[in-house]
C-alpha cells in the first residue's frame, strides 16, 4: 500500500482559500472516478493549540501500489479542469510538498 501525503502552506491570509481549493480538487478527483483522498487541517486552529510550523492543509490518499498511483496521477494530469484547479492552488501557496510512503507490514 502507498500513502501520498501533500502539505499546503498558504500565503498570508489565504488559508481558507487553500482549503476551499483543495476541496474543489478532491471533488474533481471523485468526478473522475478516482479516490478523492482525505483533507486535514491543524487541530490547533479550533482548539487554541500551538501548532508551530504546521501546514494549513494536508491531503492524503492511499493506493494499492505505485503503479496504481501513477495511473491515477496521469489521469488527473491529463484533465484540463483539474490542471486549472492545481494552477490556481499554486498561486495561493508559499510552500507545497508531496511525500510517498509505503506501508511496513510487521
Amino acid at each position: 500500500m502507498i500513502l501520498v501525503h501533500q502539505r499546503y502552506a498558504a500565503k498570508p491570509g489565504l488559508g481558507e482559500r487553500v482549503l476551499e481549493t483543495r476541496i474543489e480538487a478532491s471533488r474533481r478527483l471523485a468526478e473522475l472516478g478516482v479516490p478523492a483522498g482525505r483533507i486535514w487541517v491543524p487541530a490547533g486552529r479550533d482548539a487554541g493549540l500551538d501548532q508551530g510550523d504546521a501546514a494549513d492543509v494536508i491531503w492524503e490518499c492511499t493506493y494499492a501500489d505505485l503503479r496504481e498511483r501513477e495511473r491515477i496521477r496521469a489521469l488527473q494530469e491529463g484533465d484540463a479542469v483539474f490542471a486549472a484547479i492545481r494552477a490556481r492552488q499554486g498561486g495561493q501557496l508559499v510552500r507545497w510538498s508531496r511525500e510517498h510512503y509505503r506501508l511496513v507490514e510487521w
